[in-house]
């Protein structure tokens, strides 16, 4: 038998002896929160270990491998020695909550009834057409949405939910799809270019009130410039009601 045979002869031999290898599947854990805490990754971890802050939580469909060593670095940065058992390696995954499209619809209905709109604009449909995944543990939800233009009919636009916990920390943000319903009152402005407006100028304990015209239409709420009856001097302000406006500059 030549040396080349024998060769080939022991690695068989060394093959259907050795066992096969399993390893350990890699241990996942789910976080609620914007932040990674060691009692997250140690459950029997109790007071200021527990609170070690581990970085920033994955995203939503995401993932953050911490090894040993992140572990052991936590612990070395606070002066505590390293508790046995630390794991290899673990995967950390954000703890999600499933929304069906029914629900998204009603989370948006609810959000946008505490948000003023300007008289004759209201929500007219969510088209939440599809569920969403968004990230467990907030405490409440908010809602951005775009001001509607000043023409009347149906305005299809997009809101913003924010999904908020009880440290007013944002974990998720989902953009649904919604159309608005502009009547004749919601496409004019509540104080139209050339309007007559009181201006109050207020410092400290004292305050002013000058007649005025506004030089541009204007909503409550927005800024404007009004043009002082008599002077003719033009101040920034902002409207506070359809006739008064508060100014945001100090008279010279």
């Amino acid at each position: 038998m030549n040396l080349r045979a024998l060769f080939a002869l022991c690695m068989a031999a060394s093959l259907s002896t050795t066992a096969p290898s399993h390893a350990l599947p890699l241990r996942q854990i789910e976080v609620v929160g914007a932040r990674i805490r060691m009692g997250d990754i140690l459950p029997d971890a109790v007071g200021r270990t527990a609170s070690f802050d581990l970085g920033p939580s994955p995203q939503t469909g995401g993932s953050r491998l911490l090894t040993r060593g992140d572990l052991v670095a936590a612990f070395d940065h606070e002066h505590l020695a390293v508790p046995r058992g630390l794991p290899d390696a673990v995967r950390v995954v954000r703890k999600t909550r499933h929304l069906a499209a029914w629900d998204v619809d009603a989370l948006v209905r609810t959000a946008m009834a505490s948000k003023p709109m300007h008289t004759g604009v209201v929500l007219a449909m969510v088209s939440a057409e599809r569920a969403l995944d968004v990230a467990d543990g907030y405490a409440r939800v908010d809602v951005d949405m775009p001001r509607a233009p000043k023409r009347a009919g149906a305005f299809s636009t997009s809101v913003v939910l924010s999904f908020v916990d009880s440290d007013e920390q944002v974990l998720s943000r989902v953009t649904v799809p919604v159309v608005l319903a502009v009547s004749e009152q919601g496409a004019a402005y509540d104080t139209p270019r050339g309007s007559s407006v009181t201006l109050v100028v207020r410092r400290n304990l004292v305050e002013v009130r000058v007649p005025g015209v506004s030089t541009v239409d204007g909503d409550v709420g927005d800024p404007v410039t009004v043009q002082l009856q008599g002077s003719g001097r033009q101040m920034h302000a902002r409207l506070v009601s359809k006739d008064e406006a508060l100014a945001t500059e100090a008279p010279r």
